[in-house]
């Protein structure tokens, strides 16, 4: 259609331009809505639509656009004109298509193949879909309002200022989302993104708004199994005919002798098979001689918080020196126990219940020995150098002044708070009255 024709009965308001397409669909007028978020800012913008469309867009897998545009006094094609152009969720994404290696919105090549696992790629790729963005927006909005909402959208702005850099934080909220859209879309509450926010988890109802109609929770359908292909079995050949047996005399039996009785040997006793050596127990202790104080709690938040964004990733809490000298599977057992909400970071408020002494928790003091049993070395006020070579690397041991001025000493890296005037034998660290193995070399004590 040429530029210069004009369609015969199509006008066009004043402030908003219609295209000729449009124009064409009978969309000819703007409802007030669209002229209003045409002059208002991107976050009342937003938050005007997540108010009005925020229960569609939680409790169902699909945006209702029937009932979205009804609500909204708007025509169907034109969510996609504020989606695109007053809210810019189409283009937003665009360093995370060019990070993947793909075209931006604009048909701008991509970057190198960044070489991660599919399952990666996917998670990632998820965050292009507009409505899974609005749907992240949706929960900032209706769990805090305009505030909450602000701040989503400038951490995830931030985020993808540096997509390497921040791969993990895009996984960790892709993998809370969904267990957030699970639980709304079931017909339950919505519980805020804290690993977008690092701040605590909020949970509130979602309500349609006042005076329209309310929609049922729709989850999202998984896909049927495909079932596999049925083979009919062969047929069997039909048994020939057996020939009829001869019949032939039977032999006579001779009588046998009676045996004689063979003496009854006893058999030796086998040797009880050695109890192998316990497991070593996932525990605090594992990693901290004591209870640590409220000070020392925060100091070790603070040390393994390496890009200092409030929340401890797994990858912070393997590398740091003092849990990184564990097993690789108490490490990932230990992470998962801190983590109380399953959010894949781990919040001051969970690192400092988990830190806390507790009289009856089992992870507070060690309980078995580990796995490779060092040598026994006789326990010494004073800290004396080790004859014998133990089966595992200890720390480099370090003098730390006590509170009354003593000298003790300890490993590099870890808090002391205990003086009891009992050291480890193997590592020198202080430990108490009642412990039966050290807690970082293993020894007995």
């Amino acid at each position: 259609m040429a530029d210069d024709e004009e369609l015969e009965g199509a006008t066009l308001p004043e402030g908003i331009e219609v295209d000729e397409t449009s124009a064409y669909f009978g969309i000819t007028d703007s409802s007030d809505l669209i002229n209003r978020l045409a002059e208002t800012d991107r976050l009342n913008g937003l938050g005007e639509f997540l108010s009005i469309t925020g229960d569609l867009l939680l409790k169902q897998a699909t945006f209702d656009f029937e009932m979205a545009a009804t609500r909204l006094e708007v025509e169907g094609g034109e969510i996609y004109w504020l989606i695109s152009e007053p809210f810019g969720i189409l283009s937003w994404t665009d360093p995370i298509r060019v990070f993947l290696g793909q075209e931006d919105s604009m048909g701008n090549p991509g970057g190198p193949d960044p070489d991660l696992a599919a399952t990666e790629k996917d998670a990632l790729e998820a965050f292009n879909d507009p409505f899974r963005l609005l749907k992240m927006l949706a929960i900032g909005h209706m769990c805090g309002g305009l505030q909450e909402l602000d701040q989503y959208l400038a951490n995830f702005e931030a985020w993808m200022q540096d997509m390497p850099a921040n791969k993990i934080r895009f996984l960790a909220l892709h993998q809370q989302m969904n267990s957030v859209l699970r639980e709304t879309q079931g017909g339950g509450d919505a519980s805020s993104l804290s690993s977008l926010t690092g701040g605590p988890v909020t949970t509130v109802s979602v309500e349609a708004p006042e005076g329209v109609q309310a929609v049922e929770p729709i989850p999202e359908l998984e896909p049927a199994p495909t079932p596999e292909p049925v083979s009919e079995p062969e047929p069997e050949p039909e048994p020939e005919p057996e020939p009829e047996p001869m019949v032939v005399p039977a032999p006579v039996i001779e009588p046998e002798p009676m045996p004689v009785a063979a003496p009854v040997i006893e058999p030796e006793p086998e040797p009880e098979p050695e109890p192998e050596p316990a497991a070593p127990e996932v525990s605090i202790s594992s990693a901290f001689d004591a209870p640590l104080s409220t000070q020392e709690v925060r100091e070790a938040f603070d040390e393994m918080d390496i890009n200092k964004d409030g929340v401890i990733s797994q990858e912070e809490f393997t590398s740091s020196p003092v849990i990184a000298k564990l097993p690789e599977a108490v490490q990932n057992e230990m992470f998962e126990r801190i983590d109380i909400n399953k959010d894949n970071v781990l919040q001051y408020e969970e690192f400092t219940a988990a830190a806390e002494e507790k009289t009856n928790a089992p992870f507070l003091a060690p309980k078995r020995a580990p796995v490779a049993q060092p040598v026994r070395t006789p326990v010494q006020a004073t800290p004396q150098p080790v004859s014998q070579p133990m089966p595992q690397s200890i720390p480099q041991a370090m003098a730390q002044p006590s509170a009354a001025g003593r000298q003790r000493t300890g490993v590099s890296g870890i808090h002391h708070v205990l003086q009891t005037g009992i050291y480890c034998g193997g590592c020198n660290i202080g430990v108490e009255h009642h412990w039966r193995h050290c807690p970082v070399c293993g020894s007995s004590i």
